[in-house]
């Protein structure tokens, strides 16, 4: 199943500015300093700087990158603020490296499908942007990001998370601990013996009988071909398919409780004793299970790729090489 981790981006523009280059305006000069390196990826001291508007801004901090914490993890927090930086280029460095970067045209034609399902031709798009404080090639940006990033995490995470209907239906029984499923078909086997034939006394000798030959590992099927006493009995003592409450109740409490592939002892009927074996069941699934089957498996998703990314970081950061010039943090 293929579900897709929503990802708040980042809407701020980095501009990269080499350590010791200076813009000269009014005989002052503006230093932006590397404060950081992950791998080929430097951290600049104006990039932490504008940590302070990002975090005021709507939308300016991809909160999956805050790993759970939340917003207040970065305020007034300088290492916060730079963990968090690192987080980014981490997986920068990452999707360049297995080639993932989106191309101009990918991201044009992205922004053509944004105006397209907003109802707006490209220059009212444009306009609209514009009247939220943002140009073109910012948003082209936030584009850029959410598309690499939305690959980048479907491939090396969410791929490899495996959730079943099992999980969610184990998480809705947490839920519902009075719920009990029901097996409302059973597929099974029998061999019967007849009261009729010589008393109820030596139908149950003959029972015991056969019991102990399955017991010794003679197959139940070639047992029933030739001890069954039913008239018309089916090949291998197959009866078929039958559902609860077709059967006497202690027969089908001796049912309930076998595995699939496994068989009664000797089970008392009216007419005389029954060996059961159980070749298939289906469970009832609640329909109120149904209804919510989906969320809940998205749920476990969401759960377990925020569990697999903090991992991943953890694993990364051992991996990549990265300097911290902790004397012009402060």
């Amino acid at each position: 199943m293929k579900l897709t981790i929503l990802i708040t981006l980042s809407i701020a523009l980095c501009i990269k500015v080499r350590a010791a280059e200076g813009v000269v305006k009014s005989d002052k000069i503006l230093v932006d300093k590397v404060i950081a390196s992950v791998n080929e990826e430097i951290i600049l001291l104006s990039e932490l700087k504008n940590m302070s508007l990002r975090i005021k801004k709507q939308g300016a901090i991809d909160e999956t990158l805050l790993l759970g914490e939340g917003k207040l993890f970065l305020d007034n927090n300088k290492t916060n603020q730079l963990a968090f930086l690192i987080r980014e280029k981490l997986v920068e460095s990452e999707i360049k490296l297995l080639g993932m970067t989106s191309t101009p045209e990918q991201i044009n034609n992205e922004l053509a499908q944004v105006a397209k399902k907003n109802q707006m031709s490209m220059p009212e798009f444009i306009r609209y942007m514009t009247s939220q404080g943002y140009n073109i090639e910012e948003y082209k940006l936030i584009l850029k990001t959410r598309s690499e990033r939305q690959a980048f995490f479907e491939k090396e995470i969410v791929s490899k998370l495996r959730i079943s209907d099992e999980d969610a239906f184990g998480v809705f029984r947490s839920k519902h601990p009075n719920y009990k499923p029901t097996a409302s078909e059973y597929k099974i086997a029998q061999i019967f013996f007849l009261n009729k034939k010589g008393g109820a006394a030596l139908a149950f000798e003959r029972a015991q009988s056969a019991l102990k030959k399955l017991t010794d590992g003679i197959p139940f099927a070639t047992l029933a071909n030739q001890l069954d006493e039913t008239s018309g009995a089916n090949k291998d003592g197959v009866l078929g398919v039958f559902k609860s409450g077709e059967f006497l109740p202690e027969i089908e409490k001796a049912i309930t409780d076998l595995a699939v592939g496994a068989t009664s002892g000797v089970l008392s009927g009216p007419n005389g004793f029954h060996i059961v074996k159980l070749l298939d069941k289906k469970t009832v699934l609640d329909p109120n299970f149904l209804r919510v089957k989906e969320s809940i498996k998205a749920s476990l998703v969401q759960q377990n790729f925020e569990r697999q990314l903090k991992n991943w970081f953890e694993l990364k950061k051992l991996e990549a090489n990265i300097k911290i010039h902790t004397e012009i943090l402060y």
